[in-house]
């Protein structure tokens, strides 16, 4: 099993999910989310940043997204865009850049999987009961074979598929790892239960 944490804003957090072996991180640009990181951490982190990474955008402008791209220099190549909203194939695909997107039942997604530039796409669990039941959906992952990211609400849900060897399940950093404000306790991250199943898997394998 493959593993991504999202929402990853400081550097000692960062730290301490790669001695955990944590294979994909996440990096949180929405302006409302708990976990957005201030760019200027996002760019000190850069030199630390040595595997697969994103860039989580939800409902920005088309210059927005292009603006922080372009900040990034040649260091956009270290990331996926990941979009959590509702927009057009044409929209994501302006970037011209590799992307996942979070599924969504409303969402144009016949057309979006059709997008030369999608990397992946995104399967929230809460959304279970509707593209479960959805052929034309699952016909276009097979003929494109596209990767699926099945995302859980909670980093304890993932202990519920910790057995599928060939699963890619991400996961955003929760509050009820904060021991202040912004401030992950390290120990509690270190002393999840999902480190030592995890490990028994890949033990097992």
């Amino acid at each position: 099993m493959d593993l991504i944490i999202h929402g990853v804003y400081d550097a000692t957090t960062l730290k301490t999910l790669q001695q955990l072996k944590v294979s994909q991180l996440g990096f949180d640009l929405r302006g409302r989310s708990l976990n957005l990181i201030a760019f200027h951490d996002l760019k000190s982190m850069l030199p630390q940043i040595t595997q697969k990474a994103y860039l989580t955008f939800e409902n920005d402008l088309q210059s927005t997204v292009g603006s922080f791209l372009n900040l990034l220099g040649n260091d956009k190549n270290k990331f996926t865009l990941e979009f959590r909203d509702n927009q057009t194939a044409h929209y994501y695909e302006s970037f011209k850049h590799p992307y996942s997107w979070f599924f969504r039942p409303d969402g144009d997604w016949a057309s979006i999987l059709e997008s030369q530039r999608l990397e992946a796409l995104v399967l929230p669990v809460k959304f279970k009961s509707q593209y479960q039941n959805m052929p034309k959906l699952w016909h276009i992952i097979q003929e494109r074979v596209l990767p699926v990211i099945l995302h859980v609400e909670t980093l304890e849900d993932i202990g519920l598929y910790v057995r599928e060897k060939n699963l890619t399940l991400s996961v955003d950093l929760g509050r009820e790892l904060e021991c202040g404000f912004r401030k992950i306790d390290q120990a509690r991250l270190q002393n999840l239960s999902i480190w030592r199943n995890l490990n028994e898997t890949f033990a097992g394998q």
